[in-house]
Protein backbone atom coordinates (compact mmCIF):
# COMPACT_ATOMS: atom_id res chain seq x y z
CA UNK A 1 0.00 0.00 0.00
CA UNK A 2 1.16 3.52 -0.83
CA UNK A 3 -0.29 5.73 1.90
CA UNK A 4 -0.22 9.50 2.19
CA UNK A 5 -0.78 11.01 5.66
CA UNK A 6 -1.58 14.71 5.98
CA UNK A 7 -0.82 16.45 9.27
CA UNK A 8 -0.14 20.05 10.24
CA UNK A 9 2.73 19.43 12.68
CA UNK A 10 5.15 16.82 14.00
CA UNK A 11 5.24 18.09 17.56
CA UNK A 12 5.06 16.22 20.85
CA UNK A 13 1.34 15.54 21.16
CA UNK A 14 -1.05 12.62 21.13
CA UNK A 15 -2.23 12.90 17.53
CA UNK A 16 1.33 12.90 16.21
CA UNK A 17 2.35 10.01 18.49
CA UNK A 18 -0.69 8.00 17.33
CA UNK A 19 0.41 8.57 13.74
CA UNK A 20 4.00 7.62 14.54
CA UNK A 21 2.94 4.30 16.09
CA UNK A 22 0.79 3.52 13.03
CA UNK A 23 3.53 4.49 10.57
CA UNK A 24 6.04 2.26 12.35
CA UNK A 25 3.66 -0.66 11.96
CA UNK A 26 2.95 0.05 8.30
CA UNK A 27 6.62 0.44 7.42
CA UNK A 28 7.45 -2.82 9.22
CA UNK A 29 4.79 -4.48 7.05
CA UNK A 30 6.32 -3.16 3.84
CA UNK A 31 3.90 -0.32 3.10
CA UNK A 32 5.14 2.92 1.51
CA UNK A 33 4.36 5.96 3.68
CA UNK A 34 4.57 9.65 2.81
CA UNK A 35 3.90 12.39 5.38
CA UNK A 36 2.66 15.70 3.98
CA UNK A 37 3.16 18.70 6.26
CA UNK A 38 3.52 22.44 5.80
CA UNK A 39 7.05 23.77 6.22
CA UNK A 40 7.73 23.33 9.93
CA UNK A 41 10.14 24.94 12.38
CA UNK A 42 10.91 24.78 16.09
CA UNK A 43 8.76 22.63 18.37
CA UNK A 44 6.56 21.61 15.43
CA UNK A 45 9.46 19.43 14.17
CA UNK A 46 10.12 17.58 17.46
CA UNK A 47 9.25 14.14 16.03
CA UNK A 48 10.52 14.72 12.50
CA UNK A 49 13.54 12.50 13.14
CA UNK A 50 11.42 9.69 14.57
CA UNK A 51 9.33 9.59 11.40
CA UNK A 52 12.38 9.64 9.15
CA UNK A 53 13.88 6.74 11.11
CA UNK A 54 10.93 4.58 10.00
CA UNK A 55 11.80 5.19 6.37
CA UNK A 56 8.75 7.36 5.78
CA UNK A 57 9.16 10.25 3.34
CA UNK A 58 8.30 13.74 4.59
CA UNK A 59 7.23 16.24 1.92
CA UNK A 60 5.70 19.70 1.69
CA UNK A 61 3.99 19.21 -1.69
CA UNK A 62 2.52 16.21 -3.47
CA UNK A 63 2.62 17.32 -7.10
CA UNK A 64 2.76 14.19 -9.25
CA UNK A 65 2.62 11.80 -6.32
CA UNK A 66 0.70 8.55 -6.75
CA UNK A 67 -0.99 7.13 -3.66
CA UNK A 68 -3.44 4.35 -2.98
CA UNK A 69 -5.06 6.27 -0.11
CA UNK A 70 -4.80 9.68 1.54
CA UNK A 71 -5.42 10.01 5.27
CA UNK A 72 -6.08 13.41 6.83
CA UNK A 73 -4.99 13.51 10.48
CA UNK A 74 -6.96 15.91 12.72
CA UNK A 75 -9.55 18.47 11.64
CA UNK A 76 -6.71 20.70 10.44
CA UNK A 77 -6.30 18.42 7.40
CA UNK A 78 -9.65 19.62 6.02
CA UNK A 79 -8.18 21.97 3.41
CA UNK A 80 -5.97 19.35 1.74
CA UNK A 81 -8.67 16.68 1.93
CA UNK A 82 -11.05 19.06 0.14
CA UNK A 83 -8.62 19.10 -2.80
CA UNK A 84 -8.07 15.34 -2.81
CA UNK A 85 -11.68 14.11 -2.53
CA UNK A 86 -12.63 12.47 -5.82
CA UNK A 87 -9.01 12.17 -6.98
CA UNK A 88 -7.83 9.48 -4.57
CA UNK A 89 -9.47 7.34 -1.85
CA UNK A 90 -9.67 9.51 1.27
CA UNK A 91 -9.90 8.81 5.00
CA UNK A 92 -10.33 11.43 7.72
CA UNK A 93 -8.78 10.38 11.02
CA UNK A 94 -10.40 12.68 13.58
CA UNK A 95 -8.50 13.34 16.83
CA UNK A 96 -10.70 16.05 18.34
CA UNK A 97 -13.77 16.23 20.54
CA UNK A 98 -15.86 19.37 20.98
CA UNK A 99 -13.06 21.58 19.66
CA UNK A 100 -13.19 19.69 16.37
CA UNK A 101 -16.94 20.06 16.02
CA UNK A 102 -16.65 23.81 16.63
CA UNK A 103 -13.89 24.04 14.05
CA UNK A 104 -16.01 22.41 11.35
CA UNK A 105 -19.08 24.49 12.14
CA UNK A 106 -16.92 27.55 11.51
CA UNK A 107 -15.89 26.27 8.07
CA UNK A 108 -18.82 25.24 5.80
CA UNK A 109 -16.54 23.79 3.10
CA UNK A 110 -15.08 21.40 5.67
CA UNK A 111 -18.60 20.23 6.47
CA UNK A 112 -18.95 19.23 2.81
CA UNK A 113 -15.66 17.34 2.98
CA UNK A 114 -16.98 15.43 5.98
CA UNK A 115 -19.79 14.10 3.79
CA UNK A 116 -17.56 13.13 0.86
CA UNK A 117 -14.51 11.36 2.31
CA UNK A 118 -14.53 7.61 1.96
CA UNK A 119 -14.07 6.87 5.67
CA UNK A 120 -14.14 8.71 8.98
CA UNK A 121 -12.12 7.15 11.80
CA UNK A 122 -12.50 8.11 15.47
CA UNK A 123 -10.57 6.61 18.40
CA UNK A 124 -13.51 6.38 20.84
CA UNK A 125 -17.19 5.50 20.58
CA UNK A 126 -18.30 7.95 23.25
CA UNK A 127 -17.03 10.90 21.20
CA UNK A 128 -18.89 9.69 18.12
CA UNK A 129 -22.18 9.01 19.89
CA UNK A 130 -22.27 11.99 22.25
CA UNK A 131 -20.34 14.77 20.50
CA UNK A 132 -20.08 14.21 16.75
CA UNK A 133 -23.50 12.63 16.06
CA UNK A 134 -25.13 15.91 14.85
CA UNK A 135 -22.58 16.04 12.03
CA UNK A 136 -22.63 12.34 11.20
CA UNK A 137 -26.31 11.46 11.25
CA UNK A 138 -26.85 11.64 7.48
CA UNK A 139 -23.82 9.58 6.50
CA UNK A 140 -24.41 6.13 4.98
CA UNK A 141 -23.85 3.01 7.12
CA UNK A 142 -20.23 1.92 7.29
CA UNK A 143 -18.78 5.37 6.64
CA UNK A 144 -17.80 5.93 10.30
CA UNK A 145 -15.34 3.61 12.05
CA UNK A 146 -14.30 3.55 15.71
CA UNK A 147 -10.76 2.25 15.93
CA UNK A 148 -8.60 2.73 19.06
CA UNK A 149 -5.09 4.05 18.81
CA UNK A 150 -2.09 1.74 18.79
CA UNK A 151 -0.44 2.58 22.12
CA UNK A 152 2.64 0.45 22.86
CA UNK A 153 4.33 0.34 26.27
CA UNK A 154 6.60 3.30 27.04
CA UNK A 155 10.27 2.74 26.11
CA UNK A 156 12.32 0.87 28.73
CA UNK A 157 14.42 3.27 30.77
CA UNK A 158 15.47 4.09 34.32
CA UNK A 159 12.94 5.91 36.49
CA UNK A 160 13.62 9.59 37.14
CA UNK A 161 15.22 10.24 40.52
CA UNK A 162 13.02 11.58 43.28
CA UNK A 163 13.33 12.83 46.83
CA UNK A 164 12.77 10.15 49.48
CA UNK A 165 9.46 10.46 51.29
CA UNK A 166 7.93 12.71 48.60
CA UNK A 167 5.00 11.60 46.47
CA UNK A 168 4.92 12.50 42.78
CA UNK A 169 1.83 13.35 40.69
CA UNK A 170 2.36 13.65 36.95
CA UNK A 171 0.28 15.24 34.21
CA UNK A 172 1.17 14.90 30.51
CA UNK A 173 -0.23 17.18 27.81
CA UNK A 174 0.24 20.59 26.22
CA UNK A 175 -0.22 23.17 28.98
CA UNK A 176 -3.33 25.08 27.92
CA UNK A 177 -6.83 25.96 29.06
CA UNK A 178 -8.43 22.97 27.32
CA UNK A 179 -6.25 20.54 29.27
CA UNK A 180 -7.09 22.34 32.54
CA UNK A 181 -3.75 21.71 34.26
CA UNK A 182 -4.66 24.73 36.37
CA UNK A 183 -7.22 22.52 38.14
CA UNK A 184 -4.46 20.11 39.11
CA UNK A 185 -2.18 22.93 40.28
CA UNK A 186 -4.96 24.24 42.51
CA UNK A 187 -5.83 20.76 43.78
CA UNK A 188 -2.23 20.07 44.78
CA UNK A 189 -2.10 23.43 46.55
CA UNK A 190 -4.93 22.18 48.78
CA UNK A 191 -2.93 19.17 49.94
CA UNK A 192 -1.57 21.11 52.89
CA UNK A 193 0.98 19.15 54.87
CA UNK A 194 1.32 16.44 52.21
CA UNK A 195 4.87 16.03 50.86
CA UNK A 196 3.96 15.96 47.16
CA UNK A 197 5.56 17.11 43.92
CA UNK A 198 3.42 17.96 40.89
CA UNK A 199 5.13 17.49 37.51
CA UNK A 200 3.57 19.08 34.42
CA UNK A 201 4.97 17.66 31.17
CA UNK A 202 4.24 19.38 27.88
CA UNK A 203 4.85 22.53 25.90
CA UNK A 204 3.45 25.53 27.78
CA UNK A 205 1.20 27.58 25.50
CA UNK A 206 -0.80 29.20 28.27
CA UNK A 207 -1.65 28.25 31.85
CA UNK A 208 -4.28 30.32 33.65
CA UNK A 209 -2.68 33.23 35.59
CA UNK A 210 -3.79 31.91 39.03
CA UNK A 211 -1.99 28.64 38.32
CA UNK A 212 1.11 30.50 37.18
CA UNK A 213 1.10 32.44 40.44
CA UNK A 214 0.82 29.27 42.55
CA UNK A 215 3.69 27.68 40.66
CA UNK A 216 5.94 30.71 41.08
CA UNK A 217 5.08 30.93 44.77
CA UNK A 218 5.86 27.22 45.36
CA UNK A 219 8.80 26.28 43.11
CA UNK A 220 9.66 23.31 45.32
CA UNK A 221 6.22 21.76 44.75
CA UNK A 222 5.75 22.21 40.98
CA UNK A 223 7.99 21.11 38.10
CA UNK A 224 7.43 22.17 34.47
CA UNK A 225 9.57 20.09 32.12
CA UNK A 226 8.37 21.32 28.72
CA UNK A 227 7.71 18.82 25.95
CA UNK A 228 9.67 15.57 26.27
CA UNK A 229 10.75 12.86 23.87
CA UNK A 230 9.25 9.41 24.60
CA UNK A 231 12.30 8.08 26.46
CA UNK A 232 12.42 11.04 28.85
CA UNK A 233 8.65 10.92 29.34
CA UNK A 234 8.90 7.23 30.19
CA UNK A 235 11.46 7.98 32.91
CA UNK A 236 9.10 10.44 34.58
CA UNK A 237 6.09 8.12 34.32
CA UNK A 238 8.06 5.26 35.90
CA UNK A 239 8.83 7.48 38.89
CA UNK A 240 5.26 8.63 39.55
CA UNK A 241 2.73 7.62 42.19
CA UNK A 242 -0.34 9.02 40.41
CA UNK A 243 -1.12 10.14 36.87
CA UNK A 244 -3.71 12.90 36.52
CA UNK A 245 -5.28 14.51 33.43
CA UNK A 246 -8.07 17.00 34.30
CA UNK A 247 -8.87 17.96 30.67
CA UNK A 248 -12.16 19.52 29.71
CA UNK A 249 -12.16 18.16 26.14
CA UNK A 250 -10.43 15.16 24.57
CA UNK A 251 -10.98 12.53 21.89
CA UNK A 252 -8.85 9.78 23.49
CA UNK A 253 -5.63 10.86 25.17
CA UNK A 254 -2.67 8.51 24.93
CA UNK A 255 -0.80 9.43 28.12
CA UNK A 256 -3.23 7.78 30.61
CA UNK A 257 -2.83 4.49 28.73
CA UNK A 258 0.95 4.85 28.77
CA UNK A 259 0.76 5.34 32.54
CA UNK A 260 -1.45 2.27 32.78
CA UNK A 261 1.16 0.14 31.01
CA UNK A 262 3.43 0.95 33.96
CA UNK A 263 0.80 0.32 36.64
CA UNK A 264 0.43 3.97 37.65
CA UNK A 265 -3.01 4.81 39.16
CA UNK A 266 -5.00 7.23 36.99
CA UNK A 267 -7.24 10.20 37.89
CA UNK A 268 -9.28 11.72 35.08
CA UNK A 269 -12.04 14.24 34.42
CA UNK A 270 -15.40 12.82 33.32
CA UNK A 271 -15.32 12.93 29.50
CA UNK A 272 -17.28 11.13 26.79
CA UNK A 273 -14.18 9.59 25.24
CA UNK A 274 -13.51 7.45 28.31
CA UNK A 275 -16.82 5.57 28.16
CA UNK A 276 -16.25 1.83 28.09
CA UNK A 277 -12.53 2.22 28.79
CA UNK A 278 -12.02 4.04 32.10
CA UNK A 279 -14.53 3.23 34.85
CA UNK A 280 -14.78 5.21 38.06
CA UNK A 281 -13.90 3.14 41.12
CA UNK A 282 -12.92 0.16 38.96
CA UNK A 283 -9.76 1.18 37.09
CA UNK A 284 -9.63 4.95 37.68
CA UNK A 285 -10.93 7.78 39.83
CA UNK A 286 -13.04 10.17 37.75
CA UNK A 287 -14.23 13.62 38.80
CA UNK A 288 -16.54 16.16 37.11
CA UNK A 289 -14.68 18.61 34.86
CA UNK A 290 -13.51 21.59 36.90
CA UNK A 291 -14.26 20.07 40.32
CA UNK A 292 -11.01 21.01 42.03
CA UNK A 293 -12.19 20.04 45.51
CA UNK A 294 -13.07 16.50 44.50
CA UNK A 295 -9.86 16.17 42.51
CA UNK A 296 -7.90 17.18 45.61
CA UNK A 297 -9.74 14.55 47.67
CA UNK A 298 -8.99 11.83 45.12
CA UNK A 299 -5.31 12.74 45.09
CA UNK A 300 -5.18 12.71 48.87
CA UNK A 301 -6.92 9.32 49.00
CA UNK A 302 -4.40 7.74 46.64
CA UNK A 303 -1.34 9.38 48.16
CA UNK A 304 -2.27 8.50 51.74
CA UNK A 305 -3.40 4.92 51.08
CA UNK A 306 -0.76 2.48 49.77
CA UNK A 307 -3.45 -0.21 49.62
CA UNK A 308 -5.68 1.92 47.39
CA UNK A 309 -2.77 2.79 45.11
CA UNK A 310 -1.89 -0.88 44.82
CA UNK A 311 -5.50 -1.76 44.01
CA UNK A 312 -5.70 0.73 41.15
CA UNK A 313 -2.17 -0.12 40.00
CA UNK A 314 -3.39 -3.68 39.45
CA UNK A 315 -6.65 -2.60 37.81
CA UNK A 316 -5.15 -0.22 35.26
CA UNK A 317 -2.95 -2.88 33.70
CA UNK A 318 -5.91 -4.39 31.82
CA UNK A 319 -6.67 -1.12 30.00
CA UNK A 320 -3.70 -1.06 27.58
CA UNK A 321 -4.66 -4.48 26.23
CA UNK A 322 -7.36 -2.68 24.23
CA UNK A 323 -4.68 -0.66 22.44
CA UNK A 324 -2.11 -3.24 21.35
CA UNK A 325 -0.76 -3.35 17.82
CA UNK A 326 -1.97 -6.93 17.46
CA UNK A 327 -5.55 -5.96 18.28
CA UNK A 328 -5.82 -2.53 16.66
CA UNK A 329 -3.46 -2.71 13.68
CA UNK A 330 -5.59 -5.09 11.56
CA UNK A 331 -8.66 -2.91 12.14
CA UNK A 332 -6.90 0.14 10.72
CA UNK A 333 -5.53 -1.88 7.81
CA UNK A 334 -9.02 -3.11 6.99
CA UNK A 335 -10.48 0.41 7.08
CA UNK A 336 -7.86 1.72 4.66
CA UNK A 337 -8.30 -1.19 2.28
CA UNK A 338 -12.08 -0.78 2.34
CA UNK A 339 -11.72 2.90 1.48
CA UNK A 340 -9.55 1.92 -1.47
CA UNK A 341 -11.89 -0.87 -2.63
CA UNK A 342 -15.01 1.31 -2.54
CA UNK A 343 -13.46 4.35 -4.24
CA UNK A 344 -15.27 5.42 -7.40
Amino acid sequence: MRALFIIHELSLNGAVMALLHLVRRMRAGGDSVTILTPRLTGAATALDGAFRETGAEIVNTIAGGQYDVAVGCTVFAAGMLERLVGRVPTVWWIHEGRAGVSSLFARPSAMQTLAHVGKLIFPSRGVVERIWTPLLGNLPPGRVEVIPYVIPPPPPTQAMERQPGRARVICVGTLCQRKRQADLVQAVSRLQGAPVECVLIGDNIGLDPPADELIRANPDRYVLTGGLQPEALSAWLRSSDVFCLPSGDECMPIAPVEAAWLGVPVVLADLECYEGVWRHGINALIHPVGDVELLAWYLRMLLESPALRARFARAVRAVPLRFTEQRVGPLFDAALREAIATFR
